[in-house]
């Protein structure tokens, strides 16, 4: 198996990361050594003789200005405080309500850091945070455009593994949260104020949220096409529990959007123990639903460019991927469609190339069946005139993972080294994607082809290949599963208390 490699765009990107931290540190250091928070006033005009402001500790830190500006009808008190040196002080502002006459007092903590950045620690933030939300959006962009770049290579040179779905998976993700992020007003009109940390945190918990949000029309749409597609499957094949996956996805997708949308206010539900319950309602809910829709979706994608893919005429062997047979011994129709799209694609290479291929028929013989799969497969292939010499029969293997890890030890055993042989498999179109995945578990490079099957047929058989990829994969699944929710929880208990 190709071992990973650091390409350019891998250092490029990570040198472009560093340089924007950097970039954001320098930034930091240049402009918050002062720091302006605001004080609405009421709607009538103060006196400079109204307002007083001070500092507990002036060697610390010290008030530069007191300005008194209307924004939108009402007036606002800028106080702006400069750094002195390292410690903790309190600026205390009083004023005489212009509406009643009251005196008002209202107090804020500072800690000037060791660099001299002053952090306003009642609301946790200094100056420069305004610019984390435009910074990360152009480093996600950034991770984005590179990420695609290697999603695509993947696609051009037939490496439909496992990775390639993660990759498409971050970049969905990514993608919808720039294009949300971009497109929220409200969060761009509040640039010139004041952002938190807490701001900051509260954005990358209701990521999930606002991707569901964003997805919700096309998914749905998608959702809906497998449960129309599974209506038709019944209605040609009959009805069994294994024909109603897609509607069990349309229904657990449904019900995940009424769950986030019956707990969007949370916030303001008593007593605790409720409150706690929706809110991980709807943050676990929409990550999940986000999660697997990303998955879904990137696999989707995947499986569909895996059966468009066409690989290079310089097979050596092709594997041909067993299913069940009839009972006299023949091929299914599903089965006889691999043999055929095998042979097709050999023939294509001998009359390109001059090379011709040696057929791995890979299948053991069920209980209710006459013969083995391997076998029925290289009857086939003798009849459409393939010498037995160009066969090899792999027999043992029950199911896809031993068609695969038998087939390999069948060709180590003619080529000596499966690592110096072009291997290609042939199956069926929904199935193509697994197979590559399934390569990868065993440390081989092949090239896929895909047989055609009856168009009603494909998505609920696409589907139940998606459960079996998330079944090989589930204990990482579970583990990143696990590891986000934990920092979902840390972060949203920082943000609440």
């Amino acid at each position: 198996m190709k071992k990973f490699q650091i390409k350019p765009r891998h250092i490029v990107l990570a040198l472009s990361l560093l340089a924007m931290l950097i970039a954001f540190m320098v930034y930091t250091v240049c402009v918050s050594g002062k720091y302006s928070y605001t004080e609405n006033v009421g709607a009538k005009h103060l006196e400079a003789d109204q307002v007083h402001a001070k500092s507990s500790d002036e060697t610390v830190a010290k008030i530069v200005s007191v300005e008194n500006y209307t924004e939108e009808g009402n007036n606002e008190l800028k106080v702006t405080v400069e750094g002195v040196n390292p410690g903790d002080c309190v600026v205390t502002l009083a004023y005489r309500s212009p509406e009643n006459g009251q005196m008002l007092v209202r107090t804020s903590a500072f800690r000037v850091l060791p660099i001299g950045v002053v952090y306003d620690l009642t609301i946790d933030s200094f100056t420069s945070l305004k610019a984390v939300i435009p910074l990360g959006v152009a480093a996600m962009l950034l991770i984005v455009a590179v990420l695609s770049l290697s999603f695509r290579e993947k696609q051009r040179n037939g490496e439909f593994y496992y990775s390639m779905v993660i990759i498409g998976g971050i970049i969905l993700f990514l993608l919808l949260n720039v294009i949300v992020t971009l497109t929220d007003s409200q969060l761009w009109s509040r640039f010139g104020e004041a952002v938190t940390i807490k701001d900051i945190l509260a954005l990358i918990v209701s990521s999930g949220n606002r991707f569901v949000m964003f997805s919700e029309i096309p998914v749905i749409m998608v959702a809906a096409s497998l449960a129309v597609s599974n209506i038709w499957l019944v209605v040609k094949e009959g009805f069994r529990l294994q024909n109603l996956l897609g509607v069990v996805i349309a229904v657990l997708v449904a019900g995940g959007i009424l769950t986030i949308r019956l707990s969007d206010n949370y916030s303001v539900i008593q007593p605790d123990a409720l409150y706690y319950f929706a809110m991980l309602a709807n943050i676990g809910v929409a990550f999940l639903l986000s999660y697997f829709e990303c998955m879904f979706l990137s696999t989707m994608f995947c499986a569909v460019a895996s059966t468009r893919y066409n690989p290079p005429y310089d097979m050596d062997y092709i594997i041909i991927l067993g299913c069940a047979i009839r009972k006299d011994g023949t091929p299914t129709p599903i089965l006889r469609g691999r043999v055929q799209r095998a042979y097709d694609f050999e023939q294509e290479q001998f009359q390109s190339t001059g090379k011709h291929a040696v057929f791995v028929p890979s299948g053991g013989q069920g209980s209710d069946e006459v013969i083995s799969e391997s076998e029925s497969m290289k009857r086939c292939l003798m009849e459409m005139g393939v010498p037995e010499e160009r066969i090899l029969k792999e027999d043992r293997s029950v199911n896809t993972y031993q068609n695969m890890a038998f087939s390999k030890t069948v060709i180590e055993q003619d080529a000596g080294d499966i690592y110096t042989v072009k291997v290609g498999f042939s199956t069926t179109n929904y199935h193509v994607f697994r197979g590559y995945t399934l390569a990868e578990k065993l440390k081989m490079r092949v090239k896929g082809l895909s047989a055609k099957t009856k168009l009603y047929f494909f998505p609920n058989a696409f589907v139940r290949e998606f459960i079996g990829l998330l079944w090989e994969k589930k204990w990482k699944h579970l583990l990143f599963i696990f590891l986000f929710f934990a920092v979902l929880l840390v972060l949203y208990l920082i943000i609440r208390y």
